[in-house]
């Protein structure tokens, strides 16, 4: 994420959206980026949009829910904040991995505090995005910051707290999860996981055995139901004769 925050807001309410625009304007390092009455638009155009840091999402709007526009946009827009008058959608907000529920009407002083926090979290990632193809990583030395091609990355192993990135004659711990990383990989139809401790390159796979992935001098493991996906994949581009 770079110096600066591009926000949208959807909300069929123009008012809210004149609150929020005041708000963000408040809140050094944000950037108000588009707005939205209209949520199939803004659904539409989003799918399409790489440059958004933090959605500003209200819930009940016609033909088209906050909710929906969220489950379809989580694994592009990280930082998504509901915001509404209706204190029942508090759980299934959370559910679509929201950062933050706001009830309207919204304080000045609790949107900054809740806003300037998501930033201070995001600039501290231990994965950053420079590109579609790059990362920054902390690999534990104070103060530095190490490149990696998402392409060399052969697999992902998981370990509580902790990830582990095999590259080829490299491997890089960071302080990650593997739901986390299985986030910022999502989007990517190169990468699979397969089992609850690996994330794989499909690049790199050079045969199945069983549930055994072999991937050069590497191995990784399948499990259920998270091979689900790599095994539709490889049936697709398996030749069998129609004979058979």
């Amino acid at each position: 994420m770079k110096n600066q925050i591009n926000c949208v807001i959807i909300d069929d309410d123009q008012f809210a959206i004149d609150i929020l625009k005041d708000y963000i304007a408040e809140v050094p390092g944000l950037s108000l980026y588009r707005s939205y009455t209209n949520p199939v638009i803004a659904l539409a155009e989003l799918l399409e949009e790489r440059n958004v840091h933090l959605l500003f999402l209200d819930i009940n709007m016609p033909k088209l829910s906050g909710l929906q526009i969220a489950e379809s946009l989580k694994h592009r827009i990280k930082n998504i904040v509901f915001t509404t008058a209706h204190s029942k959608y508090a759980i299934k907000a959370f559910d679509v991995q929201a950062r933050h529920y706001f009830l309207k009407p919204i304080e000045l002083s609790h949107f900054i505090k809740v806003v300037s926090s998501i930033i201070t979290s995001s600039k501290t990632n231990s994965l950053a995005t420079i590109d579609d193809e790059s990362y920054f990583i902390h690999t534990g030395e104070r103060g530095k910051l190490t490149r990696v091609q998402k392409k060399e990355i052969i697999y992902i192993q998981g370990a509580i707290n902790y990830v582990d990135l095999f590259m080829q004659n490299r491997r890089y711990t960071i302080y990650m999860t593997m739901k986390e990383m299985e986030v910022v990989f999502k989007s990517d139809p190169r990468y699979f996981r397969v089992h609850k401790s690996y994330i794989i390159n499909r690049d790199f796979v050079d045969s199945i055995i069983g549930n055994t992935i072999k991937l050069g001098e590497h191995q990784a493991l399948m499990s259920s139901p998270y091979k689900n996906d790599f095994i539709k994949y490889l049936s697709q581009r398996t030749l069998l004769s129609k004979r058979l």
